[in-house]
């Protein structure tokens, strides 16, 4: 299965089991209020605006954002590394999880392979690439090809002021990259979830073997790394004890997915 299968699966398994309530909502006809844009590359030509058109390509009609990997008025290639930045907005210190949206296209079927990241910042530190939470090289394009490209902001952000990314770059002699329709929602776990607040696992941060701490039957467990890529999964009948070894992750923040009884949770591991 493809990563970014994996990636819409475990975003949509996240929405059913946690109520969501939309943080920030943008599209390009908000773009005097809501977006800037930098000229990284320093081309002289940047992000701009269609004023029209968008829903022949399958975004919301009106306006949309796009980005040149080709000059139409000299018939010469560009390399761009276009940035265009969302205003900032808080997310709530209430969210468990937290989610990106957006709808992307290139505008050429002939040269789709248009590619792009997606960043999220927190405020007080400043904008940076260090944040990546999506990237792609688009393989279709032209009319109908706009496609939702949904991506998981780390809960490490919860309770901060962010701002989102989306870069343009690493690719030549194409044509647009087509963007808009943004959203950023996060959820909370509701009264039925709760019913499971008994699961914990600890020791976390853990280095090696991690329990989970509960008297349900656990059914199965799955581990998730930020992308949304699932990099372990044990059946119940194969946990002893209640302990997994993850021994085997990196370093980094996971999503840990316990199903016990019928029920589903989902707990933040860090792995040291």
């Amino acid at each position: 299965m493809k990563k970014n299968t994996l990636l819409f699966l475990f975003i949509l398994l996240t929405s059913l089991l946690q109520s969501q309530t939309v943080v920030w909502e943008s599209d390009s006809e908000d773009y005097a209020t809501d977006w800037s844009v930098l000229d990284n590359d320093g081309d002289g030509i940047d992000w701009g605006v269609y004023a029209g058109g968008a829903e022949s390509f399958g975004f919301s009609p009106g306006a949309l954002f796009y980005s040149q990997s080709w000059n139409s008025d000299t018939g010469l290639p560009l390399t761009p590394d276009n940035i265009l930045f969302s205003t900032t907005f808080t997310i709530p210190g209430t969210a468990t999880s937290i989610n990106f949206k957006m709808k992307v296209a290139a505008s050429d079927s002939g040269f789709p392979a248009e590619k792009f990241s997606v960043y999220v910042y927190d405020d007080v530190i400043g904008a940076s690439f260090d944040d990546l939470i999506y990237e792609e090289t688009l393989t279709t394009g032209g009319d109908g090809t706009a496609k939702d490209i949904m991506a998981p902001i780390p809960v490490s952000f919860t309770g901060k002021t962010v701002g989102i990314i989306v870069r343009h770059h690493d690719c030549t002699d194409q044509n647009q990259l087509l963007a808009d329709d943004f959203e950023v929602s996060y959820g909370t776990l509701s009264t039925e979830d709760n019913e499971l607040s008994l699961i914990n696992v600890y020791p976390n941060p853990v280095k090696n073997m991690v329990t989970i701490d509960t008297n349900l039957k656990i059914d199965n467990v799955s581990v998730f790394n930020q992308l949304g890529q699932n990099v372990m999964h044990i059946r119940g009948e194969n946990i002893i004890n209640k302990k997994v070894d993850l021994a085997s992750l990196t370093t980094g923040l996971y999503f840990m997915n316990i199903g016990a009884e019928g029920k589903n949770q989902s707990i933040k591991i860090i792995k040291e």
